[in-house]
């Protein structure tokens, strides 16, 4: 009979031998892909490549120099690619494709999944079917004058603490405000109430510090996914945040949960929000409480990237910077935009501004996360010649996918808005087979892949859209770029100076939203809004 301790040998010795022979099977299943050597037998690369601060462009470097075509390797069971084909394909409606356990990384809530994290199909279909019509804008009639009152909060702020004078330079951290401003859009539209991060001027639940704290255990979690089972095991529960924290991402479980709570019980309140529509489609408090906690986090800092981002390139470049507020303060002029705060539908109509926002999500993708796919049991050909046994996951790269110099010319890596208006031949971009119409389109189609795709496009993009329409035109028009940006110890410092040629002659606390005014057909302006 054998001893503990030669039954504790044994069980070990067994478990390695299975972890040794599953390795291998797994390098010699995806030997068809390059990769760096060590990405075959581990995922410690993954793990560095994770936490570099630069995964975006390690991953491109990798798709370039194992590639050959747009697919390598990046740990024994996991490939990456920016095949916008191969993306389109995995996240299609029917296809056989489904989230690996890496989307287990983005849950939230100690006990409960949300429409992020969930990995069952079914229930990630009913989940959506349920939510979607809450972002849709139908519903949730308060939603563009939810954004524009943010809006005038935000200016508000500037005004109050940051205007500046030609003798007196008052800086303002642009990259902080638009974090603030994000987060107190998607509280109000999805609770009707916002956190007061703008009114404040801080931080006031300790949120956003928290949430840099949190950074290095998601990013561990993303290539180590047996971890996050460890962590839901009830003895771990204690160090997770809760709602009855006070400070950090558990004070933000508990606003949430006390909104939620507000909708129920005795005397609920009714409001046409987000969180009415998902209440009128059968969302339970307890789903709710999980699936608000995602919205705040998602929603915020997503958009909060692409905005930021967005005028960061245009601020700084004083062309495309002069030729946009041209095009807003002519459509001004001529009472073609509302004061204070434009129109969702009047600035889908500017198309300088749209070529800016589309070409801000190419240069900087809000979203760089790997979103792997697990290919189906039967295995799939991934590109001519290379097969992907089941199993295997194919995360997608979001940044090596904008910069295809195949889709959107030779300078892919350089911030040109004009390449998204219809073009005279300028000599930047040779006519391909389709001519210039199929050459837009299938820019705009790339482009959009940057919000999903398919039965995981997101859900939010309607308003990360608007907030985008609407924050791009009007703060590029309330802020001057400072002189001497790049000699400053950060690159968001602005200089706020007032702009006469778009006037606000109102406060958030007075703001009542105008009706869009009818453009003239003869003058209409074309759109090139963002489309799957």
């Amino acid at each position: 009979m054998l001893s503990v301790l030669s039954a504790l040998v044994l069980v070990l010795l067994s478990a390695v031998t299975f972890f040794i022979c599953r390795t291998l099977r797994q390098a010699e299943a995806l030997q068809n892909f390059g990769g760096e050597w060590s990405t075959k037998y581990s995922r410690l690369w993954l793990l560095w490549a994770n936490s570099s601060g630069k995964m975006n462009t390690i991953f491109t470097v990798v798709n370039d120099k194992y590639g050959g075509r747009p697919t390598a390797r990046i740990a024994p069971h996991m490939l990456i690619t920016r095949d916008a084909e191969l993306i389109k394909r995995m996240n299609a409606v029917r296809s056989p494709f489904k989230r690996s356990e890496w989307y287990t990384a983005l849950r939230l809530h100690p006990t409960r999944d949300n429409i992020t994290s969930v990995t069952d199909e079914s229930v990630h279909s009913d989940i959506r079917n349920r939510m979607s019509p809450g972002y849709s804008g139908k519903e949730n009639t308060h939603m563009e004058s939810d954004i524009d009152h943010r809006l005038l909060d935000l200016f508000d702020l500037i005004t109050r603490k940051y205007s500046s004078t030609a003798q007196n330079f008052r800086p303002v951290d642009l990259s902080r405000i638009i974090t603030y401003f994000t987060l107190d859009v998607i509280s109000t539209v999805a609770f009707g109430q916002e956190f007061g991060f703008l009114k404040s001027d801080s931080d006031p639940f300790g949120y956003i510090a928290n949430l840099k704290e949190f950074l290095p255990a998601i990013i561990v979690f993303g290539a180590y996914t047996e971890l996050q089972r460890i962590l839901r095991l009830p003895i771990f529960r204690a160090i997770l945040p809760k709602s009855t924290d006070k400070r950090g991402l558990g004070r933000v479980m508990g606003f949430a949960k006390e909104r939620v709570e507000e909708r129920f019980g005795a005397k609920p309140i009714v409001r046409q929000d987000m969180l009415g529509s998902f209440i009128a489609r059968g969302m339970m408090q307890a789903e709710l409480e999980s699936e608000t906690l995602t919205q705040i986090t998602a929603g915020s800092d997503s958009t909060a990237s692409a905005l930021r981002m967005t005028l960061y390139f245009i601020t700084t470049n004083p062309a495309v910077y002069t030729r946009l507020l041209d095009e807003i303060t002519t459509a001004i002029a001529i009472g073609r935009v509302s004061r204070p705060i434009i129109r969702d539908a009047e600035a889908r109509r500017l198309p300088y501004l749209q070529a800016c926002i589309k070409e801000g999500l190419r240069m900087y993708p809000p979203v760089t996360g790997l979103l792997a796919k697990e290919v189906p049991a039967e295995g799939a050909e991934l590109e001519p010649g290379k097969f992907a046994p089941g199993g295997t996951w194919v995360a997608w790269n979001s940044w090596g996918l904008q910069r295809n110099q195949g889709i959107f010319g030779p300078d892919a890596e350089v911030f040109r808005p004009e390449r998204w208006l219809p073009r005279e031949s300028d000599g930047q971009d040779k006519d391909e087979e389709g001519g210039e119409e199929r050459r837009l389109e299938r820019m705009t189609e790339t482009v959009g892949l940057v919000f999903g795709y398919g039965r995981f496009g997101c859900l939010g993009r309607g308003v990360a859209m608007m907030e985008l329409n609407k924050g791009i035109i009007e703060v590029s028009g309330e802020i001057l770029c400072f002189s001497r940006l790049m000699q400053c110890t950060s690159p968001w410092i602005y200089s706020a100076l007032p702009n006469d040629k778009m006037p606000r002659c109102c406060s958030a606390s007075t703001y009542k939203p105008s009706t869009p005014p009818s453009p003239s057909p003869r003058s209409a302006l074309v759109s090139f809004s963002i489309r799957i």
